[in-house]
């Protein structure tokens, strides 16, 4: 299976539901080092207007 692919549905539906299985299982990153970094930015940002929301939320009260 190719690395960084991006598959179409005809791609996938061409594959057995083994390939297309392996095709998902391929793709999940479980090492946080292999995340790119830009996710791990926009997940940073968006966890920091999420924290400063609440944090808001409660002083108003």
């Amino acid at each position: 299976m190719a690395e960084n692919n991006v598959w179409t549905a005809e791609e996938l539906l061409a594959l057995s539901p083994d390939e297309r299985d392996q095709v998902i299982r391929d793709s999940v990153i479980t090492d946080p080092d292999k995340i790119p970094t830009v996710v791990t930015e926009r997940a940073r940002l968006k966890a920091d207007a999420r924290i400063a929301a609440t944090e808001s939320d409660h002083r108003a009260r």
